[in-house]
């Protein structure tokens, strides 16, 4: 699968080739595809093992010398003659994700040079490779020697973020499904949903076999504290997010390797400000995701508040303090009642995913006590 030739854009047959010639070059760039989807599948599975096992990767993702695929639209076509179409849509041959990676965590405004062409797979794999970078990072946020810092993690998915809301190519669901992990990613990058899940489950006397790291807390956590931090409504954000996304997405999307896992750590926030008595909460109506990634003792912002000018950010002043008056149009969630409807998700979901009914098991267990 390694020993798979990218295919050029000059390899394409002209538009006056005959018939046996198309099919010939379609087939051609059909099999390389196949193989390049099933060596970035491997990645993806690499990711998510690392993650549940708390190891580290297998490879480095940020390495990765293959090149991103092309649009779905291109892969999906059921004639040499579509196919055609789509891949001369395109232009230009597509970059490695190896460049992709070093666009995204450039300090100039190199990003801007980003495709607004990914397509969902290639998409998945870049998250992944960032997922990587936040599990080499320690819990007091800083990074192993050659990894990316938090900071830069997040401006990158801020970046990423960007680039999936202006890809053309991404049909809603598909759209839908992309956020749903970056928001999982973003979580992660705030907090370790396993420690925290872990957190929780040891104050709580609760036996939980979902993540394989997690036998107990690392450190003294106060959850109450955090739940009432900036980083915490910063997470809370994130999993109401999530949340919203698994009820929009059609049944069919339940397959979706990381929607058991994406759910879970949004719960796992919720039992957080839920224990900690927060069970109604006030969140922004309109949520701007670049706030809420940007550094929380931003410099810029400090001065702002120091010279009596009031911050235009409505997320931004959320985050540093819910009390805030006039905070624009606000939307009231109640934790309990989500439960419920997050209960009745994990029932649906166990039925693809055997992990999904272990979570479950602990959901309601959370639910029980925050009652």
């Amino acid at each position: 699968m390694v020993d798979s030739k990218p295919f050029s854009m000059s390899d394409l047959p002209p538009s006056n080739a005959s018939q046996a010639e198309k099919e010939h070059k379609w087939r051609l760039w059909v099999s390389g595809e196949i193989q390049q989807r099933a060596m970035l599948a491997h990645y993806m599975l690499d990711g998510l093992i690392a993650q549940m096992s708390g190891e580290p990767t297998s490879v480095r993702h940020a390495s990765n010398q293959m090149r991103l695929l092309c649009n779905e639209s291109a892969f999906d076509a059921a004639t040499a003659d579509d196919w055609l179409s789509q891949i001369r849509a395109q232009k230009v041959d597509q970059p490695s994700f190896r460049s992709v990676f070093r666009l995204l965590f450039s300090p100039t405004d190199d990003f801007s040079r980003l495709s607004q062409s990914f397509s969902l797979f290639s998409l998945r794999v870049l998250l992944e490779g960032l997922q990587s970078f936040i599990s080499d990072c320690d819990e007091d946020t800083e990074a192993s020697v050659g990894v990316p810092t938090k900071i830069e993690i997040l401006r990158a998915l801020a970046r990423l973020y960007e680039c999936i809301t202006q890809t053309v190519y991404l049909p809603p669901a598909d759209r839908l499904e992309i956020c749903l992990r970056w928001h999982a990613v973003c979580l992660d990058a705030i907090i370790s949903s396993s420690l925290l899940c872990s957190y929780v489950c040891s104050r709580c006397n609760i036996d939980q076999k979902i993540w394989a790291n997690s036998k107990g807390p690392k450190q003294v956590f106060d959850l109450v504290r955090w739940a009432n931090t900036l980083d915490g409504r910063r997470a809370l954000l994130h999993a109401v997010a999530i949340q919203d996304i698994v009820e929009q997405l059609p049944r069919g999307r339940a397959h979706a390797i990381h929607m058991p896992s994406s759910l879970f750590a949004a719960t796992t926030v919720y039992s957080v400000f839920s224990l900690a008595g927060l069970i109604s909460v006030s969140l922004p109506s309109t949520v701007d995701w670049k706030d809420v990634l940007c550094t929380t003792n931003d410099p810029c912002v400090d001065l702002v508040e120091l010279s009596g000018m009031v911050v235009s950010s409505n997320t931004t002043r959320y985050i540093r303090d819910p009390r805030t008056p006039g905070l624009g149009a606000l939307t009231t969630r109640n934790l309990l009642y989500e439960f419920n409807s997050i209960q009745k998700l994990f029932g649906c979901l166990s039925t693809q995913w055997g992990v999904a009914h272990d979570m479950g098991k602990v959901v309601d267990q959370w639910a029980t006590l925050c009652r």
